[in-house]
Order: structure tokens, then sequence, then C-alpha cells
């Protein structure tokens, strides 16, 4: 959804210290949440990668656009659905919340059953273009497609996306109880970029990432040293020992 090169890899530039921010700030906190920090960065990757299709193609460089697109896709297809509610299971300390995650990071490899194909042979089944400004990318009919139409993948990974944010301990101020509204708030942008750019339904990443890492940014340092005891605004609660 980045709109030119320039935006793609100024969102990427911008991602990666927000990304090493958090992981710093996980790793002397609490290592739990290190997967969870890392996300920043894989945005930021991803969106350097689509800087790199877009030079492509206003330059007619077909192999360096079938190549970053395929680089792209593996995060905006297969990573994302694995990723999210893994990164939040590993963090979570809610027994019945952490089981949901897990349950849903082990349907998330759905989706690398969908990308292997394009991967293995993107001359077949890719084809990259811009259409009102994005970028799209027309993933053909590929066999994953004869087991469920397109509709039902889409519902679906939009599911696999937003259900952990909403269930997972993402908003920092969360010290007991679900305490959505943050999680809400980042899964209802997201569904509004997905409805709104539904031609480049797989370019929605740049408004997304943006969202997500600003309010992880904030999230982490709020977080609590994990040793220090639990805190009235613990941003993550920690389990208690027996």
């Amino acid at each position: 959804m980045c709109f030119s090169p320039q935006a793609s890899f100024i969102a990427g530039a911008a991602l990666l210290p927000a990304g090493i921010y958090c992981t710093q700030a996980a790793i002397r906190k609490d290592p739990r949440y290190v997967p969870l920090a890392l996300v920043p960065i894989a945005f930021g990757i991803q969106q350097i990668c689509e800087g790199f299709v877009w030079l492509g193609l206003n330059n007619d460089n077909a192999a360096l656009v079938q190549q970053s697109s395929v680089i792209f896709l593996f995060f905006a297809i297969p990573f994302w659905p694995c990723w999210i509610p893994l990164s939040l299971a590993i963090a979570e300390s809610r027994a019945r919340q952490q089981t949901v995650l897990t349950m849903l990071t082990v349907v998330g490899l759905a989706w690398l059953w969908l990308y292997l194909p394009l991967a293995a042979d993107p001359a077949k089944w890719l084809t990259t273009e811009i259409v009102q400004h994005s970028i799209r990318y027309d993933v053909g009919e590929l066999p994953a497609f004869a087991m469920a139409p397109r509709f039902v993948w889409r519902a679906a990974y939009l599911a696999i996306i937003c259900v952990p944010l909403v269930i997972g301990r993402l908003d920092p101020g969360a010290n007991r109880g679900s305490n959505p509204i943050t999680g809400l708030l980042v899964a209802g942008l997201f569904g509004v970029a997905y409805f709104l750019y539904w031609h480049a339904f797989l370019s929605v990443w740049c408004f997304f990432a943006a969202i997500l890492s600003l309010l992880l940014c904030r999230a982490f340092y709020r977080l609590p040293v994990r040793n220090a005891g639990p805190s009235n605004s613990a941003p993550f609660p920690v389990a208690k020992a027996n």
C-alpha cells in the first residue's frame, strides 16, 4: 500500500530502529517478548522488499520484480499468520489464551502450503503490477484454491491476524482481564485497509505495520522488568509464582 519506492524504503528504514529498540527492551526486561519485539524489524524488511518491487516495475526489470515479490510475499502470505499468534502465545501468561494462540499458530501453517508453489515457480503463478497507485500481486489459481475458494482464504487470513491481536496482551495498559481495546483498534484498522484496498490486498502492510509498530514501541517502553515483581502499571501481566 506504500505508493512509491521512496515511501516503501522510508517506511522500512523507520521500522528497523523501532524494532531494534523493542528487541533491546525485551532482552533487558523480559525475554519472553523478544519474538513480539521482532515484529517491526520483519515489517521493515518486508517494506524494503516492496521498495525493490517498485524499482523493478518502474524500470522494467522483470528479474528484480520477481525476486523481490517472492521475498515480500513470504512475509505477506505464510509468515504473519504464524508469527503474530506465535509471538503473542510465547508472551502470554494466561493458560486459556495461550492455548488458543498456539492453535492459531498451527492453523497459520496452512498459508505455507499456499505459498510454496509460488516460491518454487513464480513465473507460472505470480504476476506483479501497479493498480490504482498500489502494487497488486496476482497469484493465479494456486493449487490451494482448489481446496477452498479465494474468499475463504482471505476471510480466514483476516481472522487469523486479527483474533490474536484481540485476545493477546497487546494493550500496554492491560494489567488484568483481557482489555482488548488496543487489539480491537489495530484489528479494525487492518480490516478497513483490507476492504478499502481489496485490489491490492497483499500490499496493505505499510499502513498496518506503522500502527502496530508504534503501539509496540509504547508497550516495550512501559514493560516492567520481569524480576521486579507485579506492578499496577504493568503493560503485560507476569504469572505469579505458586
